[in-house]
């Protein structure tokens, strides 16, 4: 049987990966935007700023989780997946531009991250379950 602390180190590690991966993702997105396929009305502003709302929202989930409230971490931190699992919308832009394997790379890598985050917290809060019966 896999203890607590175990348990929560590994969330916590996905957690970061997670934070990791869009730190990647959106910094590159930023940096190279009109290379990107993004809608007209997107700015690099607002990928900057929607940075900055979602990563406290999965740093939130994860306290909750770990704390007392469990059950809300965990839908904090199924929020904060798919907000990740947003940047595969790159791929519903028609555009002109092409996108290079750096791009491909960042935007799967969040997106892997996130899906990962998504089948941990079910299996995370599986696990919690059938210890507290």
């Amino acid at each position: 049987m896999v203890r607590q602390d175990t348990l929560n180190k590994r969330l916590i590690a996905i957690v970061v990966l997670n934070i990791f991966s869009s730190i990647l993702h959106y910094v590159h997105n930023v940096m190279y935007f009109s290379h990107y396929p993004e809608p007209d009305w997107l700015s690099p502003q607002l990928v900057d700023y929607f940075w900055f709302f979602m990563t406290p929202i999965g740093i939130y989930g994860l306290v909750l989780a770990l704390k007392t409230k469990r059950a809300k971490g965990g839908w904090w931190l199924y929020a904060y997946a798919a907000m990740g699992l947003l940047s595969l919308l790159h791929y519903n832009i028609e555009t002109d531009n092409v996108m290079t394997v750096t791009m491909h790379s960042f935007i799967w890598f969040q997106a892997i991250a996130a899906l990962m985050l998504i089948v941990y917290v079910q299996r995370y809060f599986k696990k919690q379950a059938t210890r507290s019966t």
